[in-house]
């Protein structure tokens, strides 16, 4: 068994650092536990918050795909809960010396019922997303992006309960990022060539589904902020839909150029958020510059 766990240990943090960087696995665990210890010395002000530092457990249970591997073991749930137990050490110590027995058995007694979720099968879930930038679905079901709604309704009601604005601003922001990813990945030229619009209507019609798409992942996160009575954050909810709609313009304007397009994005966001949106109004030349670029795509020799 402790052969297993070591194995499974270092699965997990092989998703992190390169294969056999034993240095870069123990900056990782030495990294994580400087922030348990400043979750000790500053235990008053994340009380309050201490359940959101064991859900990387949830998250990891949910995807991983070698549940059915360690099934073939009679003891294979006794080995999760042990897996997950010395993942969370560091955080329960910080409730052991801090005598919050009863949360620790709160997450011991979550873990175990994590373990004992029935497989459900995900491939079934049916997302409303325009097929028009097919990258929505796959996004959506590879990386399991549906578990953070959960996770972000929590943060909405502790701000509430807290009056803690600033987290309702980040989980704003977090939905406007989750709504930029697709954007990151790249149809083939020969997608873009083949396609019968011309190059400015293809590119509404990218817009346009971004458009679309965004507003249903923002409909959970309006949900929770009615029925919290948040009516101020709510009328926020338009610059969810600023990141996503200037993202789907840089990647056509730097369509051959990932790395640039991702740069640039960095640096555009920082400027809309520290400018006050200032750097919006150069918007419409980046769409003419996006439109020119597709042209030259779309009708290159080959």
């Amino acid at each position: 068994m402790i052969t297993i766990l070591e194995y499974l240990f270092i699965v997990r943090f092989r998703k992190l650092v390169s294969k056999g960087d034993s240095l870069a696995i123990l900056l990782v665990v030495l990294l994580y536990l400087v922030a348990a210890f400043l979750v000790f010395k500053n235990y008053e002000h994340f009380r309050n918050y201490i359940f959101l530092f064991f859900l990387d457990v949830v998250g990891y249970h949910l995807q991983r795909s070698d549940i059915e591997i360690l099934r073939l073991r009679k003891d294979y749930k006794i080995i999760l809960f042990l897996e997950y137990l010395i993942y969370s050490l560091p955080f329960h110590l910080v409730l052991l010396f801090k005598e919050e027995y009863l949360y620790i058995v709160a997450v011991l007694v979550f873990n175990i019922f994590l373990i004992n979720l029935p497989k459900s099968n995900f491939k079934t879930i049916k997302y409303p997303f325009n097929l028009f930038n097919v990258y929505w679905h796959i996004n959506f079901r590879k990386y399991k992006l549906i578990y953070l709604f959960p996770f972000l309704a929590v943060l909405i009601y502790v701000a509430t309960e807290y009056k803690n604005q600033n987290l309702i601003y980040f989980v704003l922001l977090v939905l406007s990022l989750l709504a930029c990813m697709t954007s990151f990945e790249r149809e083939q030229t020969e997608e873009i060539r083949r396609n019968p619009f011309s190059a400015e209507k293809y590119l509404r019609y990218q817009l346009k589904n971004t458009l679309v798409n965004t507003f249903y992942i923002t409909i959970p996160i309006v949900i929770v902020l009615c029925f919290l009575g948040r009516w101020e954050e709510l009328m926020l909810i338009g610059i969810v839909f600023i990141l996503p709609l200037a993202n789907v313009v840089l990647k056509y304007m730097y369509f051959k150029n990932s790395l640039i397009h991702q740069i640039v994005f960095v640096l555009y966001t920082s400027s809309i958020i520290t400018l006050f949106g200032v750097p919006l109004i150069v918007m419409p030349f980046m769409y003419k510059k996006a439109v020119k670029n597709l042209n030259t795509i779309k009708y290159a020799e080959d």
